[in-house]
């Protein structure tokens, strides 16, 4: 049956669509998780040692709390750039709590580690955003290309399947009503309906 055939292939079309729509949905967002995670935890927890190191510094002048955030810095260190602040910072700390000069310089390399982290956290927001962006347009796409497939599925359906029955439905109509010369079309959209009609034209011929 050729109209069978061009029914399921294109219901099938718009089954693999969808699989294809919720996987590349899922997949982007799980993608996305590990940009959010890299956040929300190295970088941020960076940002907080050296928060805790200009404070030891500067407040509350305690050289244990700021070798003790070092050490933290030291052992959280995922950006590029980072190790070289770390080693100008512990270059010169001990100075930094007995000379404002080298406190100054201090404070300034601890300044650098801090921007070395806000902008890994700025380029992995806008990689987490193109991500999405990029996923959102995936599943656009692909919504779209399932509603293609499901618009040609109605038309394929309705040339194939509704319209030749209700031709059929009518001519049997008509005949039932005393219209005896109504006869299905000599040409139906496909081989099975056409069989149909030939055979249904037959037994009117003979009524």
């Amino acid at each position: 049956m050729n109209f069978s055939k061009s029914f399921y292939s294109s219901f099938i079309l718009i089954l693999i669509f969808s699989t294809i729509l919720a996987i590349a949905g899922i997949r982007g967002f799980f993608r996305l998780a590990p940009a959010i995670e890299q956040i929300n935890e190295h970088n941020t927890h960076s940002l907080y040692i050296t928060e805790q190191m200009v404070s030891a510094l500067t407040i509350k002048k305690d050289i244990k709390l700021f070798e003790q955030a070092l050490r933290d810095g030291e052992a959280n260190i995922t950006e590029k750039g980072e190790a070289e602040a770390i080693k100008k910072i512990e270059k010169n700390y001990k100075k930094g709590f007995k000379n404002a000069e080298y406190k100054e310089i201090t404070v300034d390399n601890i300044i650098e580690l801090s921007r070395l982290n806000r902008l890994a956290m700025k380029d992995a927001a806008l990689s987490a955003k193109r991500l999405s962006s990029a996923a959102a347009w995936v599943i656009t796409f692909l919504a779209i290309m399932t509603w293609a497939l499901g618009i040609l599925l109605m038309r394929t359906l309705a040339k194939n399947i509704i319209k030749p029955l209700a031709e059929l439905t009518d001519v049997l109509s008509s005949y039932t009503k005393g219209n005896t010369m109504r006869r299905c079309p000599k040409l139906a959209p496909n081989q099975t309906f056409q069989k149909i009609y030939d055979s249904v034209n037959t037994l009117l011929d003979r009524g």
